[in-house]
């Protein structure tokens, strides 16, 4: 069974939304369309974690942990995430992600692609 991240990152964030349509093109320019799948439409996060290395600070490293989670899934194990704008608990996998240090700042960026559950 997939875990669950529970990191929450910052307010702002992109999504993406491509539904999987075939498209048969006819003569005159006309084309049918129709869904693939049982799955035809995923969401894809571009997300950003913040953390600090302070202890004294109240928010502790979540771009550290965030990124240890996913680095133990290799982009090969899926895990359970709820995104703000749904609500909704969802299967994702992180294919990739980066780390940036400013001082004591670490700043995750990391894109959760929606897979089949």
């Amino acid at each position: 069974m997939p875990e669950t991240f529970t990191w929450s990152p910052q307010k702002g964030f992109t999504v993406s939304r491509a539904p999987n349509v075939s498209v048969v093109k006819l003569g005159d320019g006309y084309e049918q369309r129709q869904a693939r799948g049982i799955n035809p439409l995923m969401d894809s996060y571009s997300l950003t974690f913040i953390g600090y290395d302070d202890t004294k600070c109240v928010r502790p490293n979540a771009a550290k942990q965030a990124e240890a989670f996913l680095k133990s899934r290799m982009a090969v194990e899926s895990f359970y995430w709820s995104s703000s704008d749904t609500g909704t608990q969802a299967l994702f996998v992180c294919r990739s992600w980066s780390m940036k240090k400013t001082g004591g700042q670490y700043e995750l960026t990391a894109t959760f692609e929606q897979v089949p559950r």
